[in-house]
């Protein structure tokens, strides 16, 4: 089997029949439609991709850094694409939506055949079955995970090595992209560093656990290439994203389980028949890219004058009616989750008063910031143009919030209710 590493969680799985090319994304020149790019800056074109060709593409979930049309855009229509067997299939359909003509739903008992004698099985991810996957391959007669970016679930990590009996290679994750700690307007500098510093040992944590669940021969560390374009670029040393060499050395003192590690850099390629690497690993972090860093803080947004989605303060009109609207939408999905909670929380688009809702109840106010009562609360600070695209359904909140928008919390922790339901703020 050999494994090819282009960015982020963009990986390339070949037996001598079958090559699988899972989450393509590249930010050619500096440009995104998401506001999220990679991390570090890819050196390949629209041509260098066009050229991969796999036998399949599997999309693992439809965050922006692992499904992308621009992308996608470079691959012929009739590639086979995997996709996981969702309760609700938002990814298969997206997918066919681009005009992908073979879109394959792998179930869930037994997977699907590929070439030969090779093998996919795929899970809906058990932390976030809704819209994440976990992979399983047989190549070569080798068994490889791919666990994409997907936080650790320990019970079915085993049970996935118990499908197969061994695990030969697993891709698993060395950080996460997320925004906490460094978008949240309510930590100091200090706060930040700390709560970065606790996060790095979180995600540290997370690589060991499914080490030792898996228990695979080969680690290959992926996902965590990530980030935001405009002045979030500049925030990132309060990312908690350790460099993959620190996360692996870590493993090596931590994991119950031994393993050999490969570490890649972009088009790197590793053969395990015969332990042979192409291409150096050369680590890139946010200290070493300052370059690129500063050349994605000057990048304009999309909801900037002159952008692409820019609405003069003159044209905005007050969204309390299309908030109630939304509130009633994810008061239903509030009842079908079950999900209890009385936090209130505030939309700020950079007017005088915020909007307030509240998961206790259904009405939507206007005050000033300085006016809150509440004890336990969030604001979320965006542009106008975002807010009225994300409650007509043109954005979804998991897909769009890291990049464009800032966090206020009073409040001991985040509450997991109202980030789920934040997803159903919908009209």
């Amino acid at each position: 089997m050999k494994i090819t590493f282009y960015t982020n969680a963009m990986v390339m799985l070949e037996s001598e029949q079958t090559s699988i090319l899972a989450d393509p994304w590249i930010t050619f020149d500096n440009q995104s439609d998401s506001g999220f790019y990679n991390f570090p800056k890819s050196i390949l074109s629209r041509e260098d991709v066009a050229a991969i060709k796999p036998d399949y593409i599997y999309i693992t979930h439809t965050h922006p850094d692992h499904f992308d049309a621009p992308t996608l855009a470079q691959f012929a229509k009739d590639t086979p694409v995997l996709v996981a067997d969702y309760e609700v299939n938002f990814t298969a359909r997206v997918v066919s939506n681009l005009g992908f003509t073979d879109v394959r739903v792998v179930p869930i008992e037994g997977g699907l055949p590929l070439n030969g004698n090779d093998h996919v099985w795929l899970e809906p991810a058990a932390n976030s079955p809704q819209v994440d996957s976990i992979g399983l391959f047989r190549l070569d007669g080798e068994f490889a995970v791919n666990a994409n970016d997907n936080s650790v679930h320990e019970a079915q990590s085993r049970h996935i090595r118990e499908i197969a009996g061994r695990i030969d290679v697993a891709l698993i994750p060395s950080g996460a992209h997320g925004p906490w700690p460094m978008f949240f307007e309510n930590l100091t500098q200090d706060e930040k560093a700390r709560a970065a510093e606790d996060r790095a040992t979180k995600l540290k944590s997370a690589f060991v656990k499914y080490i030792d669940a898996l228990e695979p021969g080969i680690v290959i560390p992926i996902a965590g290439g990530v980030i935001c374009g405009g002045e979030k670029a500049r925030q990132y040393e309060y990312s908690g994203l350790s460099p993959r060499s620190d996360v692996v050395e870590y493993a090596k003192k931590h994991a119950a389980s031994e393993f050999d590690a490969v570490l890649l850099s972009e088009t790197n390629q590793f053969d395990t028949a015969t332990g042979k690497r192409r291409g150096d690993y050369v680590e890139q972090t946010h200290d070493t890219e300052v370059e690129y860093i500063e050349e994605l803080a000057e990048v304009p947004s999309m909801f900037s004058p002159g952008g692409e989605f820019h609405i003069a303060p003159g044209q905005r009109t007050d969204l309390t009616r299309l908030l109630t609207l939304a509130r009633a939408n994810q008061r239903k999905w509030q009842n079908i989750h079950k999900a209890h909670s009385d936090i209130a929380y505030f939309i700020d688009v950079g007017e005088e008063r915020l909007y307030r809702l509240s998961l206790a109840d259904d009405i939507v106010t206007r005050l000033p910031e300085q006016e809150i009562a509440d004890e336990r609360y969030e604001i979320f600070r965006m542009p106008y143009e975002l807010l009225l695209g994300f409650l007509t359904r043109h954005y979804i909140w998991s897909n769009m919030n890291t990049q464009h928008v800032r966090f206020y919390r009073k409040a001991p922790e985040m509450d997991p209710s109202l980030m789920l339901l934040l997803n159903y703020l919908q009209v």
